[in-house]
């Protein structure tokens, strides 16, 4: 079989994974669950031999176009993934009777300003870097107290990935390493920085003020590009 009928075929079955980690009827059975992760992983491998095939015989005019094809494909895994993992956590890591809910946790947290996070590809360095070194590494906190802050933080469909676990010390890691999944591909995130970069509009008037909004702006996206560069590991 062709490169090209192996990624598709991986394709199609990746994306029919994704479809089934919907599902409300999979949550009644782990082991239904179970073979769905496993399957949507061989089939990744499968899609990622394949797909680096094909980009490697492609013209260079057909580059973009595959590009993308490896960029959607990676959101539909990235995602189908979390929502498996997320229906196996609530059979397989049941909430402790004293622990409180994420709707309703009413712990009280020392004050730390943290900023909020949506889920855009530009926003994740940042986020990720003010996390860690205000919460992650602190030490003083337990990892239910982390949970909370994070949490606290996020905001719409990041926050629905991390929703159904409970704030208790032992779904902190699951949680965390749940939002990376979604968040940490570089490729997009490079592509929505060069994007960012070349949206830009040129300064309105010829003063300081308007060359500098200007100027920000694009340093912002450049420092973002470079610590990608040099860091690939943000987990």
């Amino acid at each position: 079989m062709s490169s090209l009928k192996i990624r598709g075929s991986a394709l199609n079955s990746i994306q029919r994974h994704l479809q089934s980690s919907k599902a409300d009827v999979l949550s009644e059975d782990v082991e239904v669950l179970s073979t769905h992760l496993q399957l949507l992983e061989e089939q990744w491998v499968r899609f990622c031999e394949a797909q680096q095939e094909v980009e490697l015989a492609c013209g260079d005019e057909n580059t973009p176009m595959e590009e993308q094809s490896r960029i959607q494909c990676e959101e539909w895994y990235i995602t189908a993934k979390a929502n498996f993992k997320r229906l196996l956590s609530s059979h397989t890591q049941p909430p402790p009777h004293n622990s409180i809910p994420v709707a309703h946790a009413s712990t009280s947290l020392p004050k730390l300003q943290l900023p909020s996070f949506c889920g855009g590809p530009t926003e994740w360095l940042s986020f990720h870097d003010s996390f860690c070194s205000l919460v992650n590494a602190n030490a003083t906190l337990s990892d239910g107290q982390k949970l909370q802050y994070l949490c606290n933080c996020l905001k719409g469909e990041v926050l629905n990935l991390v929703s159904s676990l409970s704030v208790c010390d032992s779904n902190y890691r699951e949680a965390w390493d749940l939002l990376t999944s979604r968040c940490k591909v570089i490729r997009v995130m490079v592509d929505s920085h060069i994007r960012a970069l070349s949206s830009i509009e040129k300064a309105s008037k010829d003063c300081a003020k308007a060359i500098k909004l200007v100027l920000n702006a694009t340093l912002q996206h450049v420092g973002a590009l470079r610590a990608w560069s040099t860091n690939r590991d943000l987990g």
